[in-house]
């Protein structure tokens, strides 16, 4: 067949298939199930009834006990700096300490604020160590008639109202977390919902909520209801509340954080019933646990938080590269074909994962064994694949069909889920066919499945996929070996993705875990999991999912969501859309291609979609040492890779007495302003009885400074659902309509610097920017430093023996810093062992001089460089500088190169030693304003339905007021045919179009084209 035929069919096929293609099945062979396996009636909740009046209360050891006159009992609780716990225990439960599956941080000794708690110096005179002991009894409660008040530390009090009983903390007089109607418990009848315990907490009138999981919904989660109970939805788009992992976490524009800490089935009202009132309700609890976590910073509260419930390991240097994946890879031959297209075709590759049919199969899920048939020499395969730097990686299922080899051993073990009567339940609904489910809480489940896991270990298996661990068709009336269905519903992922982790720090200590893992919990970082957002719809609904979905994780600790890039589900043949998810993807935590039905390898794209794929694909890995620093940073601090516009800057506070890192730098990044650095003030030595008094005021200062800086963040960017930010660095704004090539962008404070053109951008400030099929909007932080690498096509051959290090010189900023962080990229005891490097860039600015530091610490490790080339590249300078010195010597001018055209200087540094200094002399800086940055006044956005019979809703948005003129229709050869008013409103809107004429008849089927202000969508009419 011709070439120039067969293309022109595939193009064809481009143009047609997305509306002619039927619905695809989700990993299916046997179809969707006839019933919707989470469903269920919703009764009406049952009666709340809260704790009463306060009677009497007791203090001991850093616990406040307060009885209430109804019998409950409320425990107070401060934790660890900057968390307190509170505990509720109705009136005939037993008052004992709570289990949890998400906290492993035990809690820290405590001492009355200013009060040593090992007590005064020996010596000290008699009535000093008498004061000392009573108020270490007495916890420097103080009582009044109405109120107790017990200052927690500095800067916090806990206040207790005796009538009704209500708690409350403040922060430094102001009162962050308030109760409402404060504990309760749900009291069941025959016609009610399940009882259980909750409590209701006061919300304040421009108070944000985010986190909560992963859903497709806005990033400002008040004002909706929403479950905690972890869902798969087949084929989800934007809209989707519930999704593979919900988290019992909520974080506040006002400086907190709360978790709910059970795991059991619950709901949040985050003001859908009151507006004014937060409502946890979890069901079937008999006592309630939950914590409220401070902080001067979105980033302090999360280093709190995963210090609270772990923090992510290293994951493998190769985890950050493109892991190629698809429904699904049928043998040993077709995974060395597509590795080897993968490389013909130019594109990096430093993964491979197999699905369900390295086992046999959907009706052999359970059997974790090859199927040798069509895998004949799987450790040769592994193999060569890792001898071009690939690793294989494997699916398991916690289902065990029927028909697996293994069905009748699980049964007979007791390994399985169970009916009311001890026998194993069949889950006849499934869509594979009738399957057991692995209780994966018994010991028992957990060491069958190692067994299995360290077979494949053993064969040269890098990585784990676990699917479907919601589980995704759970039958409520399974009984599991630590409960009912919705009582351990939500524990199972987070306890399936703790065998690997538990189980290779025993046997393989010095091995980092990789698990893609679909489910999860409260804690679920610290398994080492890599979670993905489930079987999202192949549409641009289903992308424009994935940046609310990432972002509210990231809240939430977990610091590696993606998605399947270009789509799962449908099989929807787009290629801008494709490129589109591709671009954003290369620039989150994980890039991994994958799908059903259509081919997610890019390679299979046409020109120009495959090139430029390629590119995005390139600067990825041109990016990695920045990339890798971000993944040190999340495991040091628990700062997530992709941070929402709100996240701001401020560092993390890292407790570096009990970081196993040792001494290392609270920020990976910062920078100083010359207005900020001439407000620092001179602070002179306080006396010894003054030093509590001061760093009090000190504190208080801050935590106005702080909340003035959450105020600010939430009236900028209280709700920003299609950009973010890669690190402390870099701003992405993804496309995320067809059609489109530009798009406005809102910039944080400071000047921003296109990635691509080093044109500047004032921050505080929308602009407009384009947007190409080509890239997406880039930017940089002005006086940031971003280190690159050449590029490789594997990041086995990854190493920082030569850097691109590129540093943004602006005169607003005086100084900034970097920290690189380096190491072999697969031990994981490099931090017990020190065996990493630290490369700490250090640049200020002032007049026409740049000074610039690299400094280098650490010890070294398998393949450290013995040396490193450094090439900084500063953009944006105006002409050629007058000097370059070099640690105060003057480098000959043609030891550097000044590019006129592109106004860069580049300066070649080799790094022997642990320190270079270099300076610039005569430097001028060309921070013109760019001068495309032009608003767009409205976005014409996807249609409701691009294909559809009778009628679809054409979207659009209006940025600002303002006529935007008629939306018009055209079909294929461009006659107007129809004409369809717009608002004015600033704001979404809508208008539907009929498929129908401007004298109303019915318009034959056909490619249409809808039309507003020069920006088009395309329909396809089907008759």
């Amino acid at each position: 067949m011709p070439f120039s035929f067969r293309r022109t069919r595939f193009l064809l096929s481009l143009a047609l298939l997305p509306a002619l293609a039927g619905p695809a099945l989700a990993q299916q062979e046997h179809g969707r199930p006839t019933q919707d396996p989470f469903q269920r009636p919703t009764p009406p909740e049952a009666r709340p009834v809260f704790i009463g009046s306060y009677k009497s209360h007791q203090y001991q050891n850093g616990i406040l006990t307060l009885v209430s006159t109804e019998g409950g009992t409320l425990r107070v609780r401060p934790w660890a700096a900057g968390v307190l716990r509170i505990e509720y225990f109705p009136a005939g439960t037993p008052v004992r300490d709570i289990p949890s599956i998400s906290v492993v941080q035990p809690a820290d000794a405590w001492a009355p604020p200013g009060l040593h708690r090992e007590g005064p110096e020996a010596g000290s005179p008699k009535a000093i160590h008498a004061s000392w002991r009573q108020r270490q009894a007495a916890g420097d409660i103080t009582e009044t008639a109405t109120t107790l008040r017990w200052p927690v530390s500095s800067a916090g009090t806990i206040v207790v109202q005796k009538k009704p009983l209500r708690v409350s903390y403040q922060q430094h007089d102001e009162t962050l977390v308030q109760d409402a109607g404060g504990v309760f418990q749900r009291l069941t009848t025959e016609t009610s919902g399940p009882g259980g315990t909750g409590v209701s907490l006061r919300l304040q009138p421009n108070e944000h909520l985010y986190g909560t999981g992963s859903r497709a919904l806005p990033l400002d989660r008040r004002g909706r209801r929403l479950t905690l109970y972890n869902e798969a939805h087949y084929g989800y788009q934007s809209g989707e509340p519930t999704l593979n992992v919900s988290l019992p976490t909520v974080l506040s524009s006002r400086g907190y954080m709360l978790l709910f800490d059970h795991h059991a089935a619950a709901t949040l009202d985050l003001g859908a019933t009151d507006p004014n009132t937060l409502i946890y309700s979890g069901e079937d609890l008999l006592n309630l646990g939950y914590f409220i976590i401070t902080g001067r910073s979105n980033a302090e509260i999360l280093a709190r938080y995963t210090r609270l419930t772990g923090r992510q390991p290293l994951p493998p240097r190769w985890a950050l590269g493109l892991i190629q994946s698809r429904f699904g890879y049928r043998s040993d031959t077709e995974m060395l074909q597509v590795a080897g297209r993968m490389h013909r075709a130019g594109f990096p590759l430093d993964a491979l994962v197999l699905d369900l049919y390295w086992f046999g199969g959907t009706t052999r899920q359970g059997d974790l064994g090859w199927d040798y048939a069509n895998f004949r020499q799987p450790q040769r395969m592994i193999r060569r694949l890792d001898s071009v730097g690939v690793k294989t990686i494997l699916i398991s299922e916690p289902y065990v069909m029927r028909t697996s080899r293994h069905d009748g051993l699980v049964r007979a073990m007791g390994l399985v889920g169970m009916q009311a009567n001890g026998k194993p339940y069949t889950v006849e609904s499934f869509w594979a066919g009738p399957a057991t489910i692995l209780d994966m809480q018994r010991p028992e489940t957990q060491d069958w499945l190692w067994s299995f896991y360290k077979q494949r270990k053993e064969e040269g298996v890098a990585g784990w996929w676990s699917d479907l661990g919601e589980p995704e068709n759970h039958p409520l009336d399974m009984r599991h070996y630590k409960g009912s269905t919705r009582q351990v519903h939500n524990a199972l992922g987070l306890t399936w993705a703790g065998i690997f982790q538990e189980k290779y720090t025993q046997e393989y200590r010095n091995e980092r875990v990789f698990n893609l893992a679909r489910s999860g919990w409260a804690g679920m970082q610290r398994n080492s999991v890599f979670p993905w957002s489930g079987d999202v719809s192949r549409s641009w609904s289903g992308l424009q999912a994935q940046v609310p979905i990432m972002l509210s994780m990231s809240l939430g600790g977990v610091g590696y969501m993606h998605s399947d890039a270009g789509g799962f589900a449908g099989n929807t043949v787009d290629a801008e859309l494709y490129t589109r998810w591709l671009q954003m993807a290369s620039f989150s935590p994980i890039l991994r291609p994958h799908g059903a039905g259509t081919p997610p390898e890019p390679y299979w794209w046409p020109e120009p979609y495959r090139s430029i794929v390629r590119e995005a694909t390139h600067l990825r890995y041109r990016l990695l040492p920045y990339l890798y620093t971000l993944a040190w940073e999340n495991t040091q601090t628990g700062a997530p890779l992709v941070r929402p516009m709100n996240f701001g800057l401020e560092a993390a506070d890292i407790d570096l007495p009990n970081s196993q890192w040792g001494d290392i730098p609270v920020s990976v990044s910062g920078s100083t302003s010359h207005a900020e650095a001439a407000a620092v003030p001179i602070k002179p030595p306080l006396a010894p009885a003054n030093e509590f008094a001061a760093e009090k005021h000190l504190q208080q200062q801050t935590w106005l400074t702080s909340r003035q800086q959450f105020d600010q963040l939430a009236r900028d960017f209280p709700n920003l659902n299609d950009q973010y930010l890669l690190g402390p660095n870099l701003l992405v704004a993804p496309v995320l309509q067809p059609g489109q090539r530009r798009r406005n962008v809102v910039l944080p404070a400071g000047n921003w610097v296109d990635f691509y053109t080093n044109e500047t951008l004032a921050g505080g400030r929308t602009v407009g920017r384009p947007a190409p099929l080509s890239r997406l909007p880039l930017l940089v932080r002005a006086g940031a430093f971003l280190p690159l690498t050449p590029y490789v096509s594997t990041t086995a051959a990854y190493s920082t023996d030569t850097l691109l290090v590129r540093y943004y010189a602006d005169p607003a900023v005086a100084s900034s810093h970097f920290t690189l962080y380096d190491d072999d990229g697969k031990s994981a005891l490099v931090a017990k062992n020190g065996q990493y490097q630290l490369l700490t860039f250090s640049g200020s600015t002032s007049g026409s001089q740049t000074d610039i530091r690299v400094e280098l610490k650490g010890r070294p490790f398998e393949g450290v460089p013995v040396w490193r080339r450094i090439e900084l590249q500063l953009p944006r300078v105006a002409t050629s500088p007058t000097a370059v010195l070099l640690d105060g010597e003057t480098m000959p001018a043609t030891e550097y190169r000044y590019d006129a055209r592109s106004q860069t200087l580049y300066v070649p540094l080799l790094l022997e030693s642990q320190h270079v200094r270099l300076t610039v002399k005569g430097l001028r800086l060309n921070t013109t304003p760019a001068a495309d940055t032009a608003l767009e006044t409205l976005t014409l956005e996807a249609p409701g339905a691009p294909a559809f019979n009778s009628r679809t809703e054409l979207r659009y948005t209006l940025h600002q007021a303002g006529a935007a003129g008629p939306l018009r229709i055209f079909d294929s050869r461009g006659q107007l045919i129809r004409t369809l008013p717009t608002a004015t409103e600033a704001g979404p809107h809508t208008v539907v179009w009929n498929s129908d004429d401007g004298k109303n008849r019915p318009v034959p089927a056909g490619v249409y084209r809808a039309e507003l202000a020069g920006q088009q969508q395309r329909l396809v009419v089907l008759r």
